[in-house]
Parts: structure tokens; C-alpha cells; sequence
């Protein structure tokens, strides 16, 4: 069973850092820590973790906001209810996964026992770089990067658009560049990043690129980012 790549997040807030972060190593997982914003997101972009553990007496502070909603972007994270016990494991977490966790990624888990599984179900998905997580509601909905066809800018959010419909992220395009982490995804734009993969064709008079069915500007500004990206023959 594969065993997920972890960042713990432990601020000196929070008392329980120490004994979950060492019970998890010697589980045999990779585990990285962070106590601070900046450190958490240098972190972050710096050993791509596939899951975050999140104290969940972080939420409402505004130093954490920003930090919180890269983070749910990039990868799942799991949420520690504040009178979460690190008590010794069971067995049984070590040896199954329960069925009241696996779908509850969102939901703040209040031992041990239930963050073990819910980390063992996210390594038997195969978790990697190739998805992210946005929150739709109550639920975290998983999208693969080769679906999004581009991304548009509408006001203090960015538009995700899959081949039939979009998701809508508070996050800027520089921001959502560096949670998606791939070569694939070009800014055409102020307005719009684009995926080289859905691209049709480009308009090099109209300076468009067609993608999706959309003619999607191309600036002056990117217009030799782009073309730095294509492979032209």
C-alpha cells in the first residue's frame, strides 16, 4: 500500500504536533512539517506533498486564509478537530480502512485512528500532482488537470473551465500557476492561462489561440510566452 507524502502543519499554538508527527514517521511516512504561513507555502511548493494536515484552530486567522485556500487547491487537506487525542493507535487503523472516513476529507477528525485511515484510503487512490481538490458546497471535488481547457479571470475569482462546466476559485491566475505546477498551463493574458494540450489551433494574425470551442486572446504582453511553449515544426 502506497503511503501518501505528508505536511503537518504544527504552529506553537497547537500541542499535539510532536507526538502525531512521530507516530506517522514511524508508520513509515514521509513527513514534513511547517510552523508559519511563509514556511508552509515555501514548503508546500518545495516538496509537493500529497496531503496537508491542518490544525483546525487556524481557521479564522488572517494570517492562515490565504495559505488555507492554496493549500485545499493543491492538494487534500485534512482537518484536526481541536480536541483531537493522539493517543496510541488500534490495530484496526493500521490494518483497514473505515468506511465513515474515506469520503470525509473536509470533515475535522478527532483521533488518531480516523486521520490514519483517512491517510491510508488517500494512498490507495494513487493521490498525485496530476488532480487538485476545490470545494463545491460541502465536498471536495476532485479535478484532473488534462481536463481544464483554461482558466479566465471574473472578478476576484478564476473560472475553471472543463469541457462541460466550470469551477470557480478564489485565487488569481499567478497563484492558481503555481498550485497547478505544470508546463502544460500557459498565460495567454492578463485574463487567461491556457492548456497547451486543448489547443486547436492558433491564430497568429488574429493573435487568438482556439480552444474549446473559444477564441481566446492572446496579448502582446504573452504572445512570445506562448509561442516559447509550442512546439513549431
Amino acid at each position: 500500500m502506497n503511503k501518501a507524502k505528508v505536511l503537518f502543519i504544527t504552529p506553537s499554538s497547537t500541542r499535539s504536533g510532536h507526538g502525531v508527527s512521530q507516530a506517522l514517521t514511524d508508520l513509515g511516512y514521509e513527513v514534513s512539517s511547517a510552523s508559519t504561513p511563509e514556511e508552509t507555502v515555501l514548503t508546500a511548493m518545495e516538496l509537493e506533498p500529497e496531503v496537508v494536515i491542518w490544525h483546525d484552530s487556524l481557521n479564522g486567522e488572517s494570517a492562515w486564509n490565504r495559505v488555507k485556500s492554496i493549500l485545499e487547491a493543491r492538494n487534500p487537506l485534512i482537518s484536526l478537530a481541536n480536541d483531537f487525542n493522539p493517543a496510541a493507535l488500534n490495530d484496526d487503523a493500521i490494518t483497514g480502512v473505515s468506511k465513515e472516513t474515506v469520503d470525509s476529507v473536509n470533515v475535522p477528525l478527532a483521533t488518531m485512528n480516523a486521520l490514519v485511515e483517512q491517510l491510508e484510503h488517500i494512498g490507495t487512490s494513487g493521490n498525485g500532482n496530476h488532480q487538485f481538490y476545490t470545494k463545491v458546497g460541502n465536498k471536495l471535488r476532485r479535478i484532473e488537470l488534462d481536463q481544464i481547457r483554461y482558466i479566465q479571470v471574473e472578478g476576484k475569482y478564476s473560472a475553471i473551465q472543463l469541457e462541460s462546466r466550470q469551477y470557480h476559485v478564489k485565487a488569481s491566475l499567478k497563484d492558481l500557476l503555481v498550485i497547478l505546477g505544470s508546463d502544460e498551463f500557459v498565460r495567454v493574458s492578463r485574463n487567461f492561462v491556457v492548456n497547451l494540450k486543448h489547443i486547436d489551433h492558433i491564430d497568429v494574425y488574429q493573435s487568438t489561440v482556439h480552444v474549446a470551442g473559444e477564441d481566446v486572446p492572446v496579448s502582446r504582453t504573452y504572445k512570445d510566452n506562448l509561442m516559447k511553449n509550442v512546439r513549431l515544426l
